[in-house]
C-alpha cells in the first residue's frame, strides 16, 4: 500500500496484524462484523460471494472491502476452510466504551482445516485430525489430535520401514491437516502445512514439555522422532489456539502389538467406511454395524473398527458385556433411550477449555450429566462399572442457568438472577422499574399532599417530578428545582436520582454482571475437564457395547470363541452388508476351516459367483470378532491375527501417477515384506493388470513365497485355473471353488464355496447374466471355439517355477526386505520365469 503516512489509525493497525499474517485471511473485527481488507477482501467476495466495496483508508487511499456479521461468521469459515483457506481471527480485546482511542485489537485464533473445533462446522461421527509427522536416522512418528475432543496420540516406528508405515497409518487416519518440515518432499492428498526446522526441535522439548508429559503420560522417556512430533504439533497449537501446554489433552502412546493392524489398502478395500464405487458411508461396514445412538458413540466405533484389539483378554471383557446386553432387552432399550439424550460432551467440554461455551451448550452438559445416576442405577444389575456421577455440579449448572436460554450472551437473560444478590437487584430493576417508580410517585403523593405530583421522563432531563404551580406551596425543602415552565416546576430528589441511575443503567450492569459471573463460573467448571471427559468415554463405550447388542439381536449375530491356537473356523458365515441388500434369509451361507496345516484356499470359479463376496466376508468376520463385536455366522472360532492384509480388485491411483499393475504389485510388496505367520492374507486376483504369463508367473511366485517362507493365513480368488496344480506340490495348499449348475447354454450360480477346482472360467455364461447384447455372445462363442481348437487356451500348461527359481525365493530375507526392495525383486522373479518358460516352449 502507498503513502502510508497519511493511512488512518484504524487501517495502520490492520496493516500491522496483517503483516504478522500474511498467509491467512485477517477477519478484523469492527463492531457487529468481521471486515476483510485489500487482497483479503477480492478473495473473500470471489469465495463467498459478498459484495466487494471500499473504505477509505487515508493518504487518498481506497481499500477493498467486505465483510460478514459476527454472529453468522461460522458458516462462512466454513465455506473458506472446505476451499482451502486458513483464516486468522482478529478480535477487539478491550470495551470500545472503555478504550482510549483506538481499540485494541490482536489475533486470538487461527483456524485451519485441522484446528476447526466449531461443532457446527466438524462431521459429529468422526474425528477432525490435526497431524505432525517427522522421520529419519531410521525412525519415524506421528503424533495426531482432535482439538475438539483433546484426545491426543503419539506413535513411533523403527527400522526400514518406519516411514512407510507412519505413511500407511496416515492414510488410515485421513487427518484433516498434516504438518510437515518445510525441507519434506512428501505429497499427500490431505491439506499440508510446512513449518520451519524450528519448530520440530528438540534441543528444548523435554524442558519445553517436561511437566506436560510428567502429568500426562507419567515418562519423558521419548525418541527423537517421537519429541520432534510432539515438539511441532504442540508448538503449532500454542500459536493457532492460543493455549498454554497445560489444557486438557489427553495424551496416549499407541503401541501397534496390542492392537490388529488395518493398512490404508485393507481399509478401503474392505470398505470399511466408505464404498470403493461411490465413497459414501451408506454401504460400507460402518454404515451397516452402526446403532450407535449418540455422536460420542460413532466416534468411539469408527476408533474401534480401525483399532481391533489384539490382545484376549480386553476382547473377551468387550465380548462378555456384549453378551449382558443381548440377553437382557429391556435393559438395552432402557440404557439406549438414555443415550439417545447425550449431548456431545466431549466436543462440549472442548469449548469450555477453549473458552467459547456458550449457555445453552452448558445446559446440554448439565442436562447429559444428569442421565449419569439414572444410566448408573439401571446398570446396577449387570455389575456393571459405574460412570462417575456429577450430582453437585449439576445443581450449581442448575442454581446458576435459567430455564429459557437466550441464542446468544450479547443481551444477558441466561444466569439465574438468585444466583448473585446484585444480579438480583438489576434484574429487578430491568423488569419491575416502571412499579418502582410509580410506588416512588405514591409514597411523595401521600407525604406531600400534592395530589396532581407526577413522575416524568424526557431524554434531556431525566426523570422528575412535576407539580404544578398551585400546589407548589406543597413542595418540601428537600426537592430540588430542574427546571421551570409556564404552568409548572420539576423538581428531583437525591432518591429518585439514584433511582434513575439504577434504572438508566441497570441494563447494562447486568450484561456486564452475568459475563463477569460467566466468566468465573467457566473457569471453575474447566477444572473437571478431565473427569468430565472420562465420563464421557465411559458413555460412548457404553453406546457401542449396546449398539453391538441391538445388531447382534436383530441380524441373528452370534459371539466368536477368540482361540488361542491358529484354528480359524466359521460356519455358515455372511457378509454382513451384502446380507442387508439382498435381504436376511437370501444370503448364501458359507464355511471355513482353516489351522496349521491348511493355510492356503486358492478358490477358482466364474465371476459374479460370490468369490469376492466369500473373501471379504471372512476378512470383516475376524475384524468384528478382534473388535469385541458378534459375528454373522451360525459358529465362529478366530485366532488372535496380527494383521489383515488385502488385494483386491483392479484400480488405478492416478493421482500418485500409478498404474493398475503398479499399485497392484506396490500392494503385494507390501504384504510380502510385513505379513507374518500369524496374518490373514486376502488376494482377489493377482497379476490381472499384466499379460497372461506375467500374471500367472507372478501369482505362482508369490503363492510359493506365502506357502514356504511367510506362512499366513491365505484366501486367494483368482482365474489363472493352472494354480490349482500346486495342491499336488506344497502342503497346506487346499483348492476351492464356486459352485455352478449349468442347464443346457445357461448357467446358475450356487453361490457356495465347494471343496475341488472349477475346470473353466464360465465367462461368457456370465457375460449372459450381466446382460451382454447376443451377437456379441454368439461371436465371442465363436472365438473360444477357435482358440480351444488352436489350443491356445486349453493347450497351456502351467509353468512351475525352475529350481534356480525355486532356490532364490526360498533365500528372500523376509524379515529384513523392505517394501521396494520386494517389487524390485518380484519384478526379476517374473522376468526369470519368462525366459524359464521361453525356453521350454
Amino acid at each position: 500500500m502507498k503513502n502510508l503516512t497519511d493511512i488512518t489509525p484504524m487501517m495502520r493497525q490492520y496493516l500491522e496484524i496483517k503483516a504478522q499474517h500474511p498467509d491467512h485471511l485477517l477477519f478484523y473485527r469492527l463492531g457487529d462484523f468481521y471486515e476483510l481488507f485489500f487482497e483479503d477482501a477480492k478473495t473473500a467476495a470471489r469465495e463467498l460471494d459478498l459484495v466487494l466495496t471500499s473504505r477509505n483508508a487515508g493518504g487518498g487511499t481506497k481499500a477493498d472491502m467486505c465483510g460478514v456479521p459476527y454472529h453468522a461468521v461460522a458458516g462462512y469459515i466454513g465455506s473458506l476452510i472446505e476451499k482451502g483457506y486458513s483464516i486468522a481471527i482478529c478480535e477487539q480485546t478491550e470495551d470500545p466504551k472503555q478504550a482510549k482511542g483506538l481499540v485494541r485489537r490482536e489475533v486470538t485464533k487461527i483456524i485451519t482445516p485441522g484446528t476447526l473445533t466449531e461443532s457446527g462446522l466438524l462431521d459429529s461421527t468422526s474425528n477432525n485430525y490435526l497431524l505432525s509427522l517427522y522421520d529419519g536416522h531410521g525412525q519415524a512418528a506421528i503424533c495426531f489430535v482432535d482439538l475438539s475432543t483433546f484426545d491426543i496420540r503419539l506413535q513411533h516406528f523403527e527400522g526400514e520401514k518406519a516411514r512407510q508405515e507412519a505413511l500407511e497409518e496416515i492414510h488410515s487416519l485421513r487427518p484433516s491437516e498434516v504438518l510437515l518440515p518445510e525441507a519434506e518432499t512428501l505429497k499427500l492428498p490431505f491439506f499440508m502445512t510446512k513449518l520451519p526446522q524450528r519448530y520440530f526441535d528438540t534441543a528444548d522439548a523435554l524442558g519445553l514439555f517436561h511437566e506436560f508429559l510428567q502429568t500426562r503420560l507419567h515418562t519423558t522417556d521419548l525418541t527423537e522422532s517421537a519429541q520432534a512430533s510432539l515438539a511441532s504439533l504442540m508448538r503449532y497449537i500454542q500459536e493457532t489456539q492460543k493455549i498454554g501446554l497445560n489444557a486438557r489433552f489427553e495424551l496416549k502412546i499407541e503401541q501397534p502389538d496390542r492392537y490388529l493392524m488395518l493398512d490404508h489398502a485393507a481399509i478401503t478395500n474392505l470398505e470399511l467406511f466408505e464404498t470403493l464405487r461411490t465413497k459414501e458411508r451408506k454401504g460400507s461396514l460402518i454404515g451397516v454395524i452402526d446403532q450407535t445412538a449418540s455422536a460420542l458413540g460413532k466416534r468411539q466405533l469408527r476408533e474401534w473398527i480401525r483399532r481391533p484389539l489384539r490382545q484376549p483378554e480386553l476382547i473377551e471383557e468387550r465380548l462378555d458385556r456384549v453378551d449382558q446386553f443381548v440377553s437382557a432387552d429391556h435393559l438395552r432399550d432402557d440404557i439406549r433411550q438414555a443415550i439417545a439424550r447425550l449431548a456431545d460432551i466431549e466436543r462440549i467440554i472442548g469449548k469450555l477449555i477453549y473458552g467459547s461455551i456458550q449457555p445453552k451448550e452448558l445446559q446440554a452438559l448439565r442436562d447429559s450429566l444428569q442421565l449419569i445416576p439414572e444410566l448408573n442405577d439401571k446398570l446396577e444389575v449387570i455389575d456393571y462399572p459405574r460412570i462417575e456421577e456429577f450430582c453437585e455440579l449439576t445443581d450449581h449448572l442448575s442454581q446458576f442457568l435459567r430455564d429459557d436460554l437466550p441464542a446468544t450472551m450479547k443481551d444477558g437473560g441466561f444466569v439465574r438472577p438468585a444466583y448473585h444478590p446484585e444480579l438480583a437487584e438489576y434484574v429487578d430493576i430491568v423488569e419491575h422499574g416502571s412499579d418502582r417508580l410509580l410506588a416512588m410517585e405514591a409514597k411523595e403523593r401521600s407525604a406531600t399532599s400534592i395530589k396532581n405530583l407526577r413522575i416524568k421522563y424526557n431524554r434531556v432531563f431525566g426523570y422528575f417530578f412535576e407539580v404544578t404551580n398551585s400546589q407548589l406551596d406543597l413542595v418540601p425543602e428537600h426537592y430540588i428545582r430542574k427546571q421551570t415552565l409556564t404552568g409548572s416546576e420539576r423538581y428531583f430528589t437525591e432518591e429518585l436520582k439514584a433511582l434513575e441511575d439504577k434504572i438508566l443503567n441497570a441494563r447494562e450492569r447486568q450484561i456486564e454482571l452475568e459475563k463477569e459471573l460467566y466468566q468465573t463460573f467457566v473457569g471453575e467448571l474447566s477444572t473437571r475437564a478431565d473427569a468430565i471427559l472420562q465420563a464421557a468415554k465411559h458413555l460412548a463405550e457404553l453406546d457401542v457395547l449396546t449398539s453391538f447388542a441391538q445388531l447382534a439381536k436383530q441380524e441373528r449375530y452370534v459371539r466368536p470363541e477368540i482361540s488361542l491356537n491358529s484354528q480359524l473356523l466359521i460356519e455358515d458365515g455372511r457378509h454382513p452388508v451384502v446380507e442387508q441388500v439382498i435381504g436376511t434369509g437370501q444370503f448364501v451361507v458359507n464355511d471355513l476351516l482353516m489351522d496349521d496345516e491348511d493355510r492356503f484356499f486358492i478358490i477358482t470359479g466364474p465371476n459374479m459367483g460370490g468369490k469376492s463376496t466369500y473373501l471379504r466376508q471372512v476378512a470383516l468376520i475376524c475384524l468384528l470378532a478382534h473388535m469385541g463385536c458378534f459375528v454373522p455366522a451360525s459358529k465362529a472360532v478366530i485366532p488372535l491375527l496380527d494383521r489383515i492384509f488385502t488385494r483386491v480388485g483392479a484400480s488405478d491411483d492416478l493421482a500418485q501417477g500409478q498404474s493398475t499393475f503398479m499399485v497392484e504389485m506396490s500392494e503385494l510388496a507390501t504384504i510380502l515384506s510385513q505379513a507374518t505367520d500369524a496374518s490373514l492374507v486376502i488376494l482377489d486376483e493377482i497379476g490381472r493388470g499384466t499379460s497372461t504369463y506375467d500374471g500367472l508367473s507372478i501369482a505362482w511366485s508369490v503363492v510359493e513365497y506365502l506357502t514356504k517362507r511367510i506362512r499366513p493365513k491365505t484366501l486367494f480368488a483368482t482365474h489363472y485355473h493352472e494354480l490349482t496344480e500346486i495342491e499336488q506340490s506344497i502342503e497346506g495348499v487346499k483348492n476351492f471353488r464356486i459352485a455352478v449348475r449349468q442347464i443346457g447354454e445357461d448357467l446358475i450360480l450356487l453361490r457356495k464355496i465347494v471343496s475341488g477346482r472349477a475346470h473353466q472360467s464360465f465367462g461368457i455364461q456370465a457375460a449372459k447374466l450381466a446382460g451382454l447384447p447376443e451377437e456379441v455372445l454368439i461371436r465371442a462363442d465363436e472365438i473360444l471355439s477357435q482358440l480351444e481348437a488352436t489350443d491356445i487356451v486349453r493347450g497351456r500348461q502351467p509353468v512351475a517355477p525352475s529350481h534356480d527359481i525355486m532356490k532364490e525365493i526360498l533365500d528372500i530375507p523376509v524379515d529384513q526386505i523392505t517394501p521396494l526392495e520386494a517389487l524390485n525383486l518380484l519384478n526379476s522373479l517374473v522376468k526369470k520365469a519368462q525366459d524359464a518358460h521361453h525356453s521350454k516352449a
